[in-house]
């Protein structure tokens, strides 16, 4: 026997059917109940759209500016990076960097020299920090910066110069063609101070770079610290289709054979990862509190339909419907109002997804030059994932049942009798 035919029981076609032409008795409050859930939905998915948008942009940036794939250090040089020591470099460069292009998944490599450095213009002198980058090859393959610069132009080779972060421009009053005193400490301790022309703007949308941060060439970096050919790491990008962590531990392994440590970009920047994890904790918390009041309109609806119908349902059992029977078929009720209220805000959502995904908003003028924690710049993009969209339609369905187990436990918990007696 089928459900449809058993006793006391009635299937899930016929449940729908009921529940739909239930629904369909009160459109009014059946409509306000499936707008206010759509409202909620629509902020969530907003919000949940937006947050991955921005997650994305913030480790592609970090990717593209500064962390690139993973780094090769010096033992003992990730665990002072704070400080920025010059006491831990890597040597034999060529060599290391021809064995890291051998790992399957590794699509380039570049030496940096970064350290403590001071600019001033003569008046004010403000501490940052110095890179020297190789400008004959390499640096461009890892890095993106020159679809940073914002004014003049990139480092040639044998230029002397230097590339400004727009913060520490914007802070000295400065532009191209301007000139900044580069002052730092060698290896040794000793003070070199040098003259250098602004060639170059970057603005990266990342306050590391763009407020701290100058860059140099390799050999002008090598030359104020009077260092020979040495760095302090050495920058990894991996290939487009490469799979990042089984690169990863396929670099680990063969690096740590020659003595030196590698640090995936999640590593290194654990806490900004931690701070994003936290925002979106926060974000959600917050905007399930809509969809939580939102569902206590369903609660409402729900019960109220039970209340109406309370001669009807003690009819159902009295013919031999049972009290599961019951529950299921207002379960199915609220379910079925989560579901439409969900499916009008998803669709919603989705246009104006699709429409935030390729102009983006304008973080300029919402926020000025206020940090917003997230190394994004000028405009942020929401991500159009229909998996995710889907997830949480379907999610709403099942929340919005869970809210009408108080009204179906209620409608099923009367004798038939008194169900029947009801005025």
């Amino acid at each position: 026997m089928t459900p449809e035919t058993l006793p006391g029981r009635i299937g899930w076609i016929a449940t729908l059917r009921l529940a739909w032409r239930n629904l369909r008795r009160n459109r009014r409050r059946t409509w306000i109940t499936a707008v206010t859930v759509s409202l909620a939905v629509l902020l969530l998915q907003l919000s949940i759209a937006v947050m991955i948008g921005v997650e994305r942009q913030s480790y592609d940036n970090l990717i593209n500016y500064q962390t690139a794939h993973a780094k090769l250090y010096a033992v003992g040089y990730f665990e002072n990076r704070e400080e920025l020591p010059l006491d831990y470099t890597l040597t034999d460069l060529d060599q290391l960097q021809a064995t890291v292009r051998q790992v399957s998944g590794v699509a380039a490599t570049t030496p940096r020299l970064v350290f403590q450095a001071s600019l001033s213009d003569g008046v004010d002198q403000v501490a940052c920090f110095g890179t020297g980058i190789q400008l004959t090859g390499g640096d461009t393959d890892v890095f993106r910066i020159p679809r940073a610069i914002v004014a003049g132009g990139f480092l040639q080779p044998g230029e002397e110069g230097m590339l400004l972060g727009s913060g520490l421009a914007e802070l000295f009053d400065v532009e191209v063609g301007d000139w900044l005193t580069v002052l730092t400490k060698t290896r040794d301790g000793a003070y070199e101070a040098l003259d250098l022309p602004i060639v170059g703007i970057v603005g990266t949308g990342n306050p590391v770079i763009d407020r701290n941060t100058f860059l140099v060439s390799l050999e002008t970096a090598r030359y104020m610290l009077d260092l020979q050919e040495e760095a302090t790491e050495v920058a990894v990008r991996f290939s487009l289709g490469a799979r990042e962590m089984a690169t990863l531990r396929a670099l680990v392994e063969r690096v740590e054979q020659l003595g030196y440590e590698v640090k995936g970009w999640r590593e290194a920047e654990a806490d900004f990862l931690a701070f994003a994890a936290m925002k979106r904790l926060g974000s959600v918390v917050m905007l399930s509190i809509f969809v939580v009041l939102a569902l206590v309109g369903v609660t409402n609806t729900v019960l109220m339909a039970a209340f109406e119908r309370t001669r009807e349902v003690g009819m159902l059992m009295a013919m031999g419907l049972r009290a599961g029977g019951v529950r299921k078929l207002f379960l199915t009720e609220g379910a079925l109002a989560g579901l439409l209220g969900g499916a009008v805000g998803s669709l919603v959502a989705l246009g104006l997804i699709a429409y935030l995904a390729s102009v983006g908003i304008n973080i300029t003028a919402l926020y000025g030059e206020m940090d917003i924690g997230y190394p994004v710049k000028d405009r942020m993009y929401a991500a159009l994932e229909l998996g995710v969209l889907v997830a949480v339609w379907l999610a709403t369905g099942v929340a919005a049942a869970a809210a009408s187990l108080y009204p179906a436990a209620r409608a099923s918990c009367k004798p038939p009798v008194e169900a029947l007696r009801h005025a």
